[in-house]
């Protein structure tokens, strides 16, 4: 079990870019000095999910030491724990239901993979514990959270929000971009068919190409367990489709890239959430260059706290953030403004977390992904950033596309 806990109080030359969620008490006694404010995250760390919960990690260990060396939130420090779900459904719901259960967190933060948030998020909403997600894109994890194809039940989760881009936004905004830039005609769908994110990734694609005139030749579905994919990523090449989608997670797309360059394909690849940290670009490489995606985050964006968060990031880990980061620090900096104002007893775990929750709602920070507020359903309504890979491990901008009225 990996599990860390963050309570550090140092210095820090961004007091004045946290001063929204910390700040003390300047007369009498201050009632939350000396209290802690308990978080927990579930974070795949480990497994598949590894190539993105480690930057999760990072962003959320760096606001909360920010925090923490600013005052804290009101005086109180951020004790924030992490578990590791090694990419397993099983695990990350078991995770959960020690850090609300025995660790007595009054939120929960994660988990990494959409596959895990189905177990996750309905534990939370009946155990009443905010839970917010900082990675998951997949469909009916917001606010819909006890939804299943066996029972399609719509009724809205209260205690389940996300800060990060759901891919009913993302792949249909991709694709128009993709669309209007180069005027493909057909494609090739490889899909994982068997976990959640790749598998809505897969429907959301499908349900989005014939409206750009986009033929889909073919949809091959594989599993993320098959050691060789190369007669998958074969069958696609033959077909010599305009543009390959790739919906699947961890290494794969990078795998796939890298198969269909060495057959000779020279068209383009689109794709996920998945697509969105540097550890992936940089396993496809030059077989990468090109390949784009839509993301919640892009590390020269002019809102004015990302400066101060990349800037921040780089001096803590000697790397620059990628979205994973920017989503779990953003998140810390959520349910700190939601403490700040939530008139914390810290004495009755179960009321504490009803008042955060419904301090949550009514978030209005700024933040490295922009002016930050949850919808009426608690999703997100942001900038969307296209992006490609350039070939070297990292990313260069295509297009921004502003945030709906």
């Amino acid at each position: 079990m990996i599990r860390k806990r963050v309570g550090w109080v140092v210095a820090s030359f961004l007091v004045a870019a946290c001063a929204s969620s910390g700040g003390g008490n300047n007369g009498g006694t201050n009632p939350w000095a000396g209290k802690t404010i308990k978080l927990g995250a579930v974070l795949s760390i480990t497994g598949a999910g590894g190539v993105y919960g480690p930057q999760s990690r990072d962003g959320m260990k760096l606001a909360a030491k920010q925090i923490n060396a600013s005052g804290g939130v009101n005086g109180a420090m951020i004790d924030l724990s992490f578990e590791d779900d090694a990419s397993d459904q099983a695990t990350s719901k078991a995770k959960a239901q020690t850090l609300i259960g025995q660790n007595q967190v009054v939120a929960l933060l994660g988990p990494t993979l959409s596959n895990s948030a189905v177990a996750v998020h309905p534990l939370a909403e009946t155990l009443k514990t905010p839970v917010l997600a900082v990675s998951t894109t997949g469909t009916h994890l917001v606010p819909d959270c006890n939804w299943t194809p066996a029972n399609p039940n719509p009724t809205p989760c209260k205690y389940v929000f996300r800060d990060s881009l759901g891919e009913q936004t993302a792949i249909p905004d991709n694709i128009k971009s993709y669309a209007n830039d180069a005027h493909p005609k057909t494609g090739v769908l490889l899909v994982a068919q068997d976990d959640k994110f790749s598998s809505d990734g897969g429907k959301i694609v499908q349900d989005t190409v014939g409206t750009y005139n986009i033929q889909l030749l073919k949809t091959i579905p594989f599993s993320k367990n098959d050691a060789d994919l190369t007669r998958y990523v074969t069958q696609a090449v033959q077909l010599n489709p305009d543009v390959i989608f790739i919906t699947s997670l961890g290494s794969i797309p990078a795998t796939i890239m890298a198969a269909a360059r060495n057959l000779g394909w020279q068209g383009h690849f689109l794709g996920g959430n998945g697509f969105n940290t540097a550890r992936v670009s940089a396993q496809a490489g030059a077989a990468g260059r090109g390949a784009r995606s839509a993301s919640a985050w892009y590390i020269g964006n002019t809102f004015p706290s990302n400066a101060d968060f990349v800037s921040a990031y780089k001096t803590e880990y000697s790397k620059d953030p990628d979205q994973f980061a920017a989503q779990g620090y953003t998140g810390i900096k959520i349910l700190a403004d939601a403490a700040r104002r939530a008139k914390l007893t810290f004495t009755d775990v179960v009321g504490d977390r009803d008042k955060l929750r419904t301090a949550m709602e009514s978030v209005n920070i700024q933040t490295p992904l922009g002016q930050f507020q949850f919808t009426s359903t608690h999703d997100v309504k942001q900038t969307v950033w296209i992006i490609e890979m350039d070939g070297n491990g990292g990313f260069k901008l295509d297009h921004e596309i502003p945030a709906s009225k």
